[in-house]
This record gives structure tokens, C-alpha cells and sequence, in this order.
């Protein structure tokens, strides 16, 4: 894996598809933890993880019929 700051508060990822996996793996967890547990992170972490998972699968969708 390799991360990139091309200017503050921008990264670039460059990942395989196993490393992409656990980190969105991992993601999907905190969330359903931080959902099960209302005191375990604010209503924004929330929201702010749910916004980027969705935005993911989204653009993965994009992705999908491209690929062979």
C-alpha cells in the first residue's frame, strides 16, 4: 500500500484489492459497532463513516461493469 499527500487534507491510496478490502472490512465493522453502541462516537462520526461507505459502493458500482 501506498498513500500519497498531494496538498492537506487530500490523500491518494494506491492499494491491491485485498488491502482495499480489509480497510472497507474494517470500516463496515466501526460502524455497525458504533451503531449497536450509542455512546461509542458522535452522530456525525456516524454519519460521516455511513456518507463514505455509501460513496464507495457507488462509485465501486461505476467500476464493476468495466472490469473483465
Amino acid at each position: 500500500m501506498k498513500v500519497r499527500r498531494p496538498r492537506p487534507d487530500v490523500y491518494e491510496i494506491t492499494a491491491t484489492a485485498h488491502e482495499l478490502s480489509a480497510l472497507i472490512a474494517g470500516a463496515r465493522m466501526a460502524l455497525q459497532m458504533m451503531e449497536a453502541d450509542s455512546e461509542s462516537a458522535t452522530g456525525e462520526a456516524k454519519q460521516t463513516l455511513a456518507r463514505t461507505l455509501a460513496a464507495f459502493d457507488e462509485q465501486l458500482e461505476h467500476l464493476l461493469p468495466a472490469l473483465p
